[in-house]
Order: C-alpha cells, then sequence, then structure tokens
C-alpha cells in the first residue's frame, strides 16, 4: 500500500481565477512546483482532486478544463514535477453528487487504482470541502492561505495544519513525519 497527496488545484497549485476556461490563465503559486517536489520526496503520489463546477454551470466545456490541465501539467513538469492523477467532479453542488468534494468518490477511486493506504495519506487544499474530505477519508488534512475555508463556509472544522502556501504545507509535514 502506498501514500498519496489529494490536492486541490485552484488556489492551492495554481492561482484561483473563478471558472478558468483559457489556458492562458494558468499561473503556478509561488512555491507550489516545490512543494510538489518535496512531497514526491516524501514518498507521496500526487494526485489532484477539483471541484470544477463550470462545466455543470456551462462557463466552461470539458475541453477547456481538459485544456487548463494540460497547461498546469505542463507548468509543474518544466519544474520537474509530474503528476499521478487528476480528478475532477465537474457537477453543480445542487445536484448531490458524490464524487464533488467533500464527497470522498473521486479520492476513494484513486485509493482503490493506486493501492493507496488512506491513513498514510494527506488532503492539501484552501477550502473546508478539502479539510471535510480529509475527514472523511480518515487522512490528514492540510489548509492552505488565510482562514478557514477561503470563504465558503460551508463547514466549522479545523484542519489538522495550516500553512500559507503548498511549500510551507510540504515543509510542516516533513516536521511532523520526520524526527
Amino acid at each position: 500500500m502506498r501514500k498519496c497527496a489529494f490536492l486541490d488545484r485552484d488556489g492551492t497549485i495554481i492561482v484561483d481565477r473563478g471558472y478558468l476556461n483559457d489556458p492562458d490563465g494558468v499561473e503556478l503559486l509561488p512555491g507550489a512546483a516545490e512543494g510538489l517536489l518535496l512531497l514526491r520526496e516524501l514518498g507521496f503520489l500526487l494526485v489532484v482532486v477539483t471541484n470544477q463546477s463550470g462545466v455543470g454551470r456551462g462557463r466552461l466545456t470539458r475541453s477547456d478544463l481538459a485544456a487548463v490541465n494540460r497547461r498546469m501539467l505542463e507548468l509543474l513538469e518544466r519544474g520537474g514535477v509530474a503528476l499521478d492523477g487528476i480528478c475532477c467532479c465537474v457537477h453543480r453542488e445542487d445536484q448531490g453528487c458524490p464524487c464533488r468534494k467533500p464527497g470522498t468518490a473521486l479520492a476513494r477511486e484513486a485509493a482503490r487504482r493506486l493501492w493507496l493506504d488512506l491513513a498514510e495519506c494527506v488532503v492539501i487544499g484552501d477550502k473546508t470541502s478539502d479539510v471535510m474530505l480529509g475527514r472523511r477519508l480518515g487522512c490528514t488534512s492540510i489548509l492552505v492561505n488565510t482562514g478557514i475555508g477561503g470563504g465558503d463556509g460551508s463547514f466549522e472544522v479545523r484542519a489538522d495544519l495550516e500553512a500559507a502556501d503548498l511549500l510551507e504545507a510540504s515543509r510542516a509535514l516533513r516536521d511532523r513525519l520526520l524526527p
């Protein structure tokens, strides 16, 4: 069994631009590639789990979503980072989809495919839905950016760790794992 870092995309790895439909708008956040490299050094697989309701809202197409994800992969590759997967829920909140975070369906499917030990995994993101995903999976949760929930207010939960960005989150995890 292996361990994995389940990562949010917007606001965690790339700049959150709302319903991003243009790959030219993809910009890595400072420290993102370095943080992912550190997670890889710690033995974590890297899987993005992202809600992309803009597709369900008609704000972007599946093709737009794929192009944005390809651009993110290109930028990460330049920094020496390869991801092990990208899982997207394209449904709106009102559709009750079990794969929409904090629903666990996407992460559980990745865990099955990649032979993951969820107790050894971590969820890193900038919203309370990411923290709740971690809780529901039994994983360590790390909130990046300022405050719980990034303003969504969906849940009143605290993350196991909090950090300013993905690099700081990776360092905090390293410090927790290594004596």
